[in-house]
Parts: structure tokens; C-alpha cells; sequence
């Protein structure tokens, strides 16, 4: 939309076709895409996800507070959290935003997994795996002001209405990564406003925040995708820095030492044939390079196996 005089990049369109997507607008401009389906996101399964949710952070007023209000079965869904909240806070504005959200159920994990599996196809699988975040609440701005992230994100609309607004560059000259009060800046920016069902797009490039429209609670999911400040090591560390020291390789002599049982024997032997000893080192060195080589290929199908989304939640948490 055009706003202040702006000429807006957004594009909007009613149907999402992901070869198309990755052809025009994959990093390069910002689209919203009506009333998407495939849903990448339902209702209950969100809630279900929240109220299991670990990495869940509350702010109120823009201050984030170390009290704990997250959703519980017993709020039955986010309405019915947004009205316990609103009566504990006394109606002031909150919210709610949860990291690693595909963690705590499968069955929203499965549903997000297919759904952009099409875009895999098209732009490649993250190993590292993109991220997703959920927000909820009555907040006038994202907590964390105006900003740019590493990464290039999709935002579902669930519930609510909430406006993205934009900036093509920092708008700011000082040296700072985040703005809170940024009205100053209001005249170099675009939006785009979303409604229940409608899934928006925008660039790595974009300094973004969104805001809520209309006072009411808002739920959106964010999916972010690594761009940048990531390395192609970055893609490989899980691979060659496995948490498991028995199978660090290169491997340390005196590690392997501590592993072998004493062998009492000669430095040498006649014939062809190995000392005792020599030969015990030559077969325990085989043994952790074959034990290594089975644990890069468990986690390569691990990789592939979470399907751009890691960690992959348990079958149970459904």
C-alpha cells in the first residue's frame, strides 16, 4: 500500500504458486499473498503449541517482565488467554512472542513442514533450519522496534489485524540496530495489512515492525529463512562439531589411550606381523573413524528428516 507518498514495492496477489514466488519475489520485493491455502497454520494446533511452549517471552507496555503469563490448556484457546491476561493486567497492552515454536507440536510442525516444502524445492533446503516465532497480543508495536533481521520472512495472520510497515534503508543515521520511537520516520515508509488468513512476504533488505490495528489481540506465526550473517560453515557445524566427544575427530592419542585396555608386548615382533600393541591402536583408530562415519550419516538423515525445521517435535506432543 501507499502511504505518505511512498511509491510501495508490495505486490498483492490471490494465489501462491512457489515457482513463481522464488522467480519474482524470492529476495527481491515484498508480496502479499490473499487468503493463502493451504493454511501453513491452524488455530489449535498454534494454541496447543503455546501453552506447551518453553521459550516463551512477556512484555507489557514495552518492558519485558520476568513473571510468567503464558497460555494453559485451561484457557482453552488464545481468546480465552487474551481475556485472562487482559483481566490480571487490567486491559494495558501485552505481549506474548514464542521462539522455536514448530518444537512444541507435531502436528503444527507437520502441517508447517508441508506446506513449504515447495519452497524447498525451488530455493533449496536450510540445514541449519529456518526459525519459527509466534506473536500474540494487544501490543502497539513489536517489542523490539524497528529493525532488520538475518533473515527472509513469511508471517501467516491467524487471528486479529496487524499492519507491517516498512523501510527499503535504515531510515536513521545514528548508530543504533533498533528504533522504538520511530515516528520521526513515518513519511519514508510503506505497509502492508494483513487479515486472518493472508500470508506476507518481505525481503532480508527490509527494516520492518509491525503494528496492531484496531486494539484488539492479534496472533501471527513468522517463519524466517537464514540469510544473512551465515556462512556456509554455519551449514556444516552440526555435521563436523557433533556434540559427542567419543567421536571428535581428528582424535587425540591419549584419548584413544584411555579407552584401550593395558597390553603387555614387545615394540617389536618377528616377521611380518604387528605388535600386539600397534595392532590394538590400528583397530581402535578404525573403530571411531566407522563409529564417526555412522553418526555424520544419522545426522544427515536427521537434517533431512526435520525437513528445514529442526528440532523436530516428538510424535506424542499432538
Amino acid at each position: 500500500m501507499t502511504e505518505n507518498g511512498v511509491d510501495s514495492p508490495l505486490t498483492v496477489i490471490d494465489r501462491l504458486d512457489w515457482a513463481e514466488f522464488a522467480e519474482l519475489y524470492w529476495e527481491k520485493r515484498p508480496v502479499l499473498i490473499k487468503d493463502v491455502r493451504p493454511r501453513p497454520f491452524a488455530a489449535d494446533e498454534v494454541f496447543r503449541a503455546a501453552a506447551r511452549a518453553t521459550t516463551a517471552a512477556f512484555s507489557v507496555a514495552d518492558r519485558r517482565l520476568d513473571i510468567a503469563l503464558p497460555p494453559e490448556p485451561g484457557d482453552g484457546d488464545l481468546a480465552g488467554y487474551h481475556s485472562r491476561v487482559s483481566a490480571t493486567l487490567d486491559g494495558r497492552r501485552y505481549a506474548l512472542v514464542v521462539s522455536v515454536f514448530h518444537a512444541f507440536d507435531h502436528g503444527l510442525w507437520k502441517r508447517e513442514t508441508d506446506f513449504y516444502a515447495g519452497l524447498w524445492e525451488q530455493v533449496g533446503l536450510p540445514l541449519t533450519g529456518a526459525i519459527t516465532t509466534m506473536f500474540h497480543g494487544t501490543y502497539e508495536h513489536s517489542p523490539v522496534g524497528v529493525h532488520k533481521d538475518r533473515f527472509t520472512t513469511f508471517m501467516f495472520a491467524l487471528s486479529g489485524r496487524k499492519r507491517m510497515r516498512f523501510w527499503t534503508e535504515r531510515p536513521w543515521t545514528h548508530d543504533v540496530t533498533t528504533v522504538l520511537d520511530y515516528r520521526e520516520y513515518l513519511g519514508t515508509s510503506f505497509v502492508g495489512e494483513v487479515e486472518p488468513g493472508d500470508l506476507l512476504y518481505w525481503p532480508s533488505a527490509y527494516y520492518h515492525v509491525g503494528e496492531n490495528l484496531g486494539g484488539g489481540p492479534a496472533t501471527s506465526v513468522n517463519v524466517g529463512v537464514p540469510i544473512h550473517g551465515h556462512r556456509a560453515e554455519y551449514d556444516l557445524d552440526c555435521l563436523l562439531a557433533d556434540p559427542d566427544p567419543d567421536l571428535d575427530l581428528p582424535a587425540r592419542p591419549d584419548t584413544i589411550a584411555a579407552k584401550l585396555a593395558p597390553v603387555s608386548a614387545s615394540m617389536f615382533t618377528e616377521g611380518t606381523r604387528l605388535p600386539d600393541a600397534l595392532t590394538q591402536t590400528v583397530t581402535a583408530m578404525g573403530a571411531v573413524a566407522r563409529g564417526r562415519g555412522r553418526r555424520l550419516a544419522e545426522l544427515e538423515l536427521a537434517l533431512r528428516g526435520s525437513r528445514g525445521f529442526a528440532p523436530v517435535p516428538h510424535e506424542t506432543a499432538r
